[in-house]
C-alpha cells in the first residue's frame, strides 16, 4: 500500500524479481518445456510448456523478459494456444515484457501482423484462459498474451501502451517526467483491478525481488485456484472474454 506507479515500474525491473522461467520451476509441476515456432526459426521471447498446477494441467506460455520478442515468439504463442484447443486443456500466459523487439528485421518479418493474430487467437481460444501479469506489460507485445477469462496480476505489475518514459518522450519530449505519466496513465496493478481488468491481485511482501521463491509459491497457489474455479464453471464464452477486452482497450 501507498506505493508510487513509478516505484512499481522500479520494482518489475529488478533483475532478482522471478521470471516466467522461475514461476514454472517453483510453482508448477510436471513441466515439459516445447521449443520453436515449428517454422525453422530461432527466437527464444517466448516460453511454452505443459505444466501442472495445483491438479490442474495446463498448456503455459509465457514472455522471457530478457529476450527481445520478434515474430517468431508469436508464433511460439500461437502453437502454445493450438496446442491448448488440441488437448483441451486450459490456457495460462504470463506477460513480463519491455516491450516488443523494435528492429527493423522484427518488423519486416510482420511483428505486427503477429500481434494481432496473437490476440485473435487468444480471443477465440475454445478452452478456458488464464493471464497472469506477473511484471512488465508494456505495448502490443503485452496485449498479445492479455485478455484472458480471468487475469491475476502481482502487486507491483503494471500494463502500458508504450513504458513511461517513451510517454514522457512524447508528451515532453523529455523522459525526466515519467514517474508523473506513470501514476497518470493507471497503469498498476490496483487501478487496473479496479477497473475491472484484473480480477485478483497476489500481494508482495514486500516484493518479489526480495523472496522469488515464497513469491513463486504464493503466485502458484492463486493460479491453482483460479484453474479449479474455471473448470468448476466452465469458460464464460467468447462474448464475455471480447466484452472484458473491449473494456481493456476503451
Amino acid at each position: 500500500a501507498g506505493q508510487t506507479a513509478w516505484e512499481s515500474v522500479l520494482r518489475s525491473r529488478d533483475p532478482l524479481r522471478p521470471s516466467t522461467a522461475e514461476l514454472l520451476r517453483h510453482a508448477a509441476g510436471s513441466v515439459v518445456l516445447l521449443r520453436g515456432a515449428g517454422d525453422g526459426t530461432k527466437d527464444h521471447g517466448m516460453l511454452v510448456a505443459l505444466a501442472r498446477f495445483g491438479a490442474t494441467s495446463c498448456v503455459l506460455v509465457g514472455h522471457q523478459r530478457n529476450n527481445a520478442m520478434g515474430p517468431a515468439s508469436l508464433r511460439d504463442a500461437r502453437r502454445g494456444m493450438r496446442l491448448a484447443k488440441e488437448l483441451r486443456l486450459p490456457l495460462v500466459t504470463v506477460i513480463d515484457t519491455p516491450g516488443a523487439s523494435l528492429s527493423r528485421e522484427a518488423e519486416e518479418g510482420g511483428l505486427a501482423a503477429e500481434i494481432a493474430r496473437s490476440l485473435y487467437d487468444l480471443l477465440g481460444v475454445g478452452t478456458a484462459t488464464l493471464s497472469v501479469l506477473l511484471g512488465q506489460g508494456t505495448g502490443g507485445g503485452a496485449l498479445a498474451l492479455l485478455p484472458a477469462d480471468r487475469t491475476i496480476a502481482a502487486q507491483h505489475a503494471w500494463l502500458a501502451p508504450l513504458p513511461p518514459e517513451g510517454a514522457s518522450a512524447i508528451v515532453h519530449r523529455t523522459t525526466s517526467q515519467a514517474p508523473a505519466l506513470a501514476e497518470s496513465q493507471g497503469i498498476t496493478a490496483s487501478v487496473l483491478a479496479g477497473r475491472g481488468i484484473v480480477d485478483v491481485v497476489v500481494e508482495e511482501v514486500p516484493d518479489a525481488a526480495a523472496a522469488p521463491v515464497e513469491f513463486c509459491h504464493r503466485m502458484g497457489e492463486v493460479i491453482a485456484v483460479e484453474l479449479q474455479g474455471l473448470a468448476r464453471r466452465g469458460a464464460p464464452g467468447l462474448q464475455a472474454r471480447r466484452s472484458k477486452y473491449r473494456a481493456l482497450i476503451g
